[in-house]
């Protein structure tokens, strides 16, 4: 501002210049004038740069900040990686795991009707068994009363 007001005061004492005064005043209220326009736009472009400078600085920041989160990113999805490797590899022996389990226990479920066919077996064994073992008792029986008679008779 106060650059600003000074080249306005040079501007003014230039329009009040006679031009009877003579080359020495002209000259003298030239340079002012230069010198007064001349740090108008000095501090012009400082104003200028300080705002650039602010705003790159920022920029800088921000950009930095980035690249750190980018950092913590990258560690992150490695680890991540790593842990989905790990459970890839987990996956595939679980699934090793459950194959080698159903087998057993359609192994498993062969023997079991294996033994209930068995188990079906031995009980009609027993039962023809137990079905002949009556009729042998009943035959033996049979013989033997006949043989009771037999006895009876020759005993008259």
């Amino acid at each position: 501002m106060d650059s600003l007001n000074r080249v306005i005061k040079v501007e003014q004492i230039t329009e009040n210049t006679y031009p009877h005064h003579g080359h020495g005043v002209e000259t003298n209220v030239a340079l002012q004038r230069f010198y007064a326009q001349r740090n108008m736009y000095l501090t012009g472009f400082t104003l200028f740069l300080s705002l650039i400078l602010n705003r790159t600085f920022f920029m800088i920041l921000d950009l930095l900040k980035s690249e750190e989160k980018m950092e913590v990113i990258k560690k992150e999805a490695s680890q991540q990686s790593k842990e989905y490797e790990r459970a890839l590899e987990s996956e595939t022996k679980l699934k090793k795991e459950v194959k080698e389990l159903s087998e057993i226990v359609a192994s498993h479920a062969g023997a079991k009707a294996d033994l209930e066919s068995l188990k079906k077996q031995a009980k009609q064994q027993q039962s023809e068994y137990l079905r002949m073992a009556d009729e042998n008792s009943a035959m033996e029986m049979k013989l033997m009363g006949s043989n009771s008679k037999k006895e009876a008779k020759k005993d008259i």
